[in-house]
């Protein structure tokens, strides 16, 4: 389904600031909980957000662009955060549960449960994907800094690849499951493939 075009310019609209910013995500989130995302409108948002579509296109050109904001703020918050544990066990621990909390939606709609819009919609199938790598390189390459920092052996050549497997991982078994792996499996995946693969030394 392809993402929404703008009105025709002319319609009023009111100063923009966060807080509107932020009632109009929540008013996206909130919609696709409730009728999901093939059925909430521009329209739709706008109403529950109190909000003109004059505002909502002026900071987003279309629903796909508009929702993937939304989930990403929903996963990271207003800004991607990468937990400093003090190892490299520990970061990849932690950014292991993060990718599982944005897999299952503990704080707004699940990223699984918007796959057949991702499939219908290359808009926001193309937006997710970016966010998805985006994310990723940028929490490989944090970790693999402050490994090196550190003073941890760090071997592999491309650390974003390898959290990439952790991720094809763990959007597998939760789609096969249809919940994430426990904390036990979510461990056992960091011990045996993920810290492996970035430690490995080649004889």
């Amino acid at each position: 389904m392809p993402s929404e075009q703008p009105p025709a310019a002319g319609e009023p609209s009111p100063r923009r600031g966060k807080a509107r910013e932020d009632a109009i995500l929540a008013a996206a989130v909130e919609l696709i909980g409730e009728v999901g995302y093939d059925r909430i409108s521009m329209d739709a948002i706008a109403a529950r957000a109190k909000a003109s579509k004059m505002t909502i296109y002026r900071k987003w050109p279309g629903k796909a662009e508009l929702v993937a904001e939304a989930l990403r703020r929903r996963a990271e918050g207003e800004t991607l955060h990468i937990a400093d544990t003090g190892t490299l066990r520990g970061d990849l621990i932690a950014a292991v549960e993060g990718i599982a909390r944005a897999l299952t939606g503990e704080r707004g709609p699940s990223l699984l449960g918007l796959l057949g819009a991702v499939r219908e919609d290359p808009a926001l199938r193309d937006l997710v994907r970016t966010q998805i790598d985006g994310t990723s390189n940028a929490v490989a390459t944090a970790i693999a800094h402050r490994a090196t920092t550190r003073g941890e052996p760090l071997t592999a050549a491309n650390p974003s690849m390898v959290l990439g497997l952790a991720v094809a991982q763990l959007v597998l078994s939760t789609l096969l499951n249809g919940t994430p792996p426990d904390t036990e499996a979510r461990h056992r995946l960091v011990d045996e493939v993920v810290l492996p693969l970035l430690t490995f030394a080649a004889p």
